[in-house]
């Protein structure tokens, strides 16, 4: 599967909160190894609250519904990240994140992105700007609305 649809969704994604990591065409070939493609059927969770485990996904194509503490929190389009926070701290997951209809995720492993961090450093780092600016700006949002999920 090619990168390059992944990469287009990133860029359409009109969010306070998208992604905004410019790892360019050249960037992108060098990651693309490093993940994993999810093929979604309605229903699919990619994300279980509680859970520990330690991967990202970015949405490429389809929608995806987030609950938490049983509640329907939002709805994520194309290009959205999801799991950074897990990801980083390695701390139970805060939410359920489930496929609306069929779609397509892209996934890095925690030790997929340690083995790329050491084969690439200058590519992990420009990516964890990224990531570390998307947890920012939805730290914020949780703070003014006065709820942590």
């Amino acid at each position: 599967m090619n990168v390059r649809q992944l990469v287009d969704a990133i860029a359409a994604l009109d969010a306070k909160d998208a992604l905004q990591c410019r790892l360019g065409h050249d960037g992108w070939k060098l990651l693309a190894p490093y993940l994993a493609v999810n093929f979604l059927q309605p229903g699919t969770v990619l994300i279980s609250e509680g859970n520990s485990d330690r991967i990202l996904y970015i949405l490429a194509e389809g929608e995806l519904k987030v609950q938490a503490r049983g509640h329907d929190i939002a709805r994520l389009q194309p290009g959205t990240v999801v799991g950074e926070g897990a990801f980083f701290s390695g701390e139970p997951r805060s939410a359920t994140i489930s496929s609306v209809g069929n779609g397509i995720a892209w996934s890095l492993s925690w030790e997929k992105f340690e083995a790329m961090s050491a084969q690439y450093p200058k590519l992990a780092l420009d990516l964890t700007k990224g990531l570390a600016a998307v947890l920012a700006v939805r730290m914020r949002e949780a703070i003014l609305v006065g709820q942590f999920v």
